[in-house]
């Protein structure tokens, strides 16, 4: 191979490679590793209580069952309905004795324009078994940060809004004793999130 060969080999090697890590990037941009500082105890997770369509709602509420937590927002484009979908689909996988141990919470990070009729409707779209719930910036913040999720506004003129926001797209599963048991990536399936939830009802 001569010389003029092997440079446009290595060139063209170098290109490929760049643009696979592009694409990876963004696959898995959304996938922010957990940053938060933890509850009181140093730990993430832990109790919240925030405002429903139906009043307050509570992570106490729900003890006795495994609940999947879910920060998004209502005006997302692609991320948040997709992973809604997968919820969807994992809650109609499990047994009626099993549905009835499983609660979906998803928290609105945009408190501004998701009010709570419309975070009802959204969530009830999905499944019955999804509450949507948000409150105060303060209040949202806090619990993000409790659970190590990453949010942040972003101008989103390509989608003709006046702003988005670029956040962590993970699913939050809390065992029946209300401890935070594993944070499961974006990329996660149906398959994979109901096999969590059954290990632990």
């Amino acid at each position: 191979m001569t010389s003029s060969k092997k440079f446009i080999s290595i060139a063209l090697f170098i290109a490929f490679a760049i643009v696979g890590l592009l694409g990876y990037a963004l696959l898995t941009g959304n996938e922010h590793p957990l940053i938060g500082v933890g509850g009181k105890d140093g730990k993430l997770g832990g109790n919240f209580t925030l405002q429903s369509a139906d009043g307050p709602v509570s992570l106490t509420d729900y003890r006795g069952q495994v609940v999947v937590v879910y920060f998004g927002f209502l005006s997302c484009p692609e991320v948040c309905p997709t992973s809604m979908g997968i919820l969807k689909k994992t809650f109609k996988r499990l047994s009626t004795d099993g549905l009835n141990n499983v609660q979906g919470v998803l928290i609105s990070i945009d408190p501004k324009r998701d009010s709570f009729e419309k975070l009802k409707n959204f969530s009830s779209f999905y499944h019955q078994n999804i509450t949507g719930v948000t409150g105060t910036p303060e209040q949202v913040d806090q619990v993000a940060r409790d659970y190590g999720a990453y949010f942040k506004m972003i101008e989103a003129e390509e989608f003709k809004q006046e702003y988005a926001f670029e956040h962590t797209s993970r699913y939050y599963v809390i065992d029946q004793e209300g401890r935070l048991v594993d944070a499961m990536r974006h990329s996660t399936t149906a398959n994979e999130l109901t096999a969590k939830i059954k290990t632990l009802l």
